[in-house]
């Protein structure tokens, strides 16, 4: 299948929001547990999407180095070493870093919850994204079968995988015309890791993981069979107290709104509703009302 090429570009000409594949997680626990998880998940995607590479390693202090052995080295032991209350952050970019190319952005937080009442719903996050062609090559199967092998150590609340229009915080509702009227299927979403998302589910997925405590509140794995016992949905069940959702075979743009291969689309957003993160105000900038819609088209 062939995924339609999307581009924003801002007032001067800058790419600014751009089509990807996406795998996400949303991790509650603090970076000195899991960070031995996220570094084998790191190494594993970086292995198995070769001959795709990432060139540059941002060092954390704003400036970037070339990628190689050494470099990983260092960063990986600074993730696994943090100490309680210090960051495990990483970040490793494509030959042209910007929102068309490779990215791995992982924001690890310690303690979780942060304890400033404006972050205490922070949680650390897992952000990989892939260029499109990389879907369209490898086949939906194949991203499955790795987004899957990922997941199986990460203590997750939620997390997804899906075709996407990345963008800038700056410039979405721009980003949301190439979408909005053409492409419902689309998820919108920032150009990288954001913690704020918390332990809420960040909308409806080609593949939706979900773990504790987002998967108690739904009433476990037997309230999900129940509900979601519908053609197009499928259910697999993962160790400790986690499942994966999955949507069709792969992951739908939706060529109008009432496209019948979204219909799974929309059921699964009835049961997940309870659950789903709602944009907040940033910056002191109220949330764009068309951003809000966009996020609740499935409910509408």
């Amino acid at each position: 299948m062939r995924y339609p090429r999307l581009r924003y570009h801002n007032e001067r000409g800058w790419l600014s929001a751009s089509d990807a594949l996406l795998i996400c997680f949303y991790i509650p626990h603090p970076n000195e547990r899991i960070a031995p998880a996220v570094i084998r998940a790191v190494e594993c995607f970086r292995e198995r999407i070769r001959p795709y590479p990432f060139v540059w390693n941002d060092t954390g202090d704003g400036q970037a180095e070339p990628l190689d052995d050494a470099s990983w080295e260092r960063t990986r032991r600074k993730t696994l070493d943090a100490e309680p209350g210090g960051s495990g952050s990483l970040r490793l970019e494509g030959k042209d870093p910007g929102v068309d190319d490779l990215l791995v952005d992982y924001r690890g937080l310690s303690p979780v919850p942060l304890p400033w009442p404006e972050r205490k719903e922070d949680v650390c996050v897992l952000y990989l994204r892939l260029p499109t062609e990389f879907l369209e090559e490898r086949g939906a199967e194949h991203v499955h079968a790795l987004a899957l092998e990922l997941a199986v150590e990460l203590p997750f609340a939620s997390g997804y995988v899906d075709f996407i229009l990345c963008s800038s915080l700056l410039h979405e509702v721009g980003a949301l015309e190439l979408i909005r009227s053409r492409y419902p299927g689309v998820h919108l979403t920032s150009s990288g890791a954001t913690m704020y998302v918390g332990t809420r589910v960040e909308g409806v997925h080609w593949m939706n993981f979900l773990g504790q405590p987002v998967l108690g509140e739904l009433g476990g794995m037997s309230g999900l069979r129940e509900r979601l016992a519908l053609p197009g949905i499928t259910l697999q069940e993962m160790s400790g107290e986690r499942v994966l959702i999955t949507l069709g075979e792969r992951p739908e743009v939706g060529e109008v709104e009432a496209d019948p291969r979204l219909a799974p689309y929309r059921v699964l957003a009835r049961v997940l509703e309870p659950c789903l993160y709602r944009r907040k105000s940033m910056f002191g900038r109220p949330v764009p009302e068309e951003l809000l819609r966009w996020d609740r088209r499935f409910l509408e």
